[in-house]
């Protein structure tokens, strides 16, 4: 009987608490087993540190990229990491009555795109109502407001230079 090649990579038992509490070096400890095998590792600045063994000394390489995707998902899952990759913002009818932001980015592997005019976020089609959580939805369009301010608070700055 073959092994089903979707299997091979599938993340079980997942296990993620926060260690260093209330410190500079704040940070997430996670378990999880592949295939029988326990790895274990830190997140932090959104990023996976992983602890001896490393699931490239046991798993294929192209398993692993897989496995660090999910354990991304899962801890966005969690609140822990931002669902949003590849986040792109652009002008667009500058100087009119027009004028919004229009956004692009990436949740769980699907792209969304939308405008945030006067606060009000409007998604084109799909819309991630669609496809995720409604809470997923509320905290992703936080997000997005916060990056916007961001963004306007450096464009101000670099204006009164």
């Amino acid at each position: 009987m073959s092994e089903d090649k979707s299997e091979s990579h599938k993340v079980k038992d997942f296990e993620v608490e926060k260690v260093f509490e209330d410190r500079v070096h704040e940070r997430y400890a996670f378990t999880f087993k592949v295939k029988g095998n326990e790895f274990k590792g830190h997140f932090y600045d959104d990023e996976i540190h992983w602890l001896h063994p490393h699931p490239k000394q046991m798993i294929d390489e192209s398993k692993v990229t897989a496995i660090e995707s999910t354990i991304h998902d899962l801890m966005a899952q969690h609140g822990i990491a931002s669902p949003i990759k590849d986040f792109e913002l652009t002008h667009i009818f500058e100087e009119s009555i027009h004028e919004r932001h229009q956004f692009t980015l990436q949740v769980q592997g699907e792209q969304f795109k939308g405008f945030d005019h006067e606060g009000e976020i409007q998604w084109f089609h799909p819309q991630p109502k669609q496809k995720l959580e409604e809470e997923q939805v509320e905290a992703i369009e936080s997000e997005i407001h916060e990056k916007i301010a961001e963004h306007e608070k450096e464009n101000n700055e670099n204006d009164k230079k």
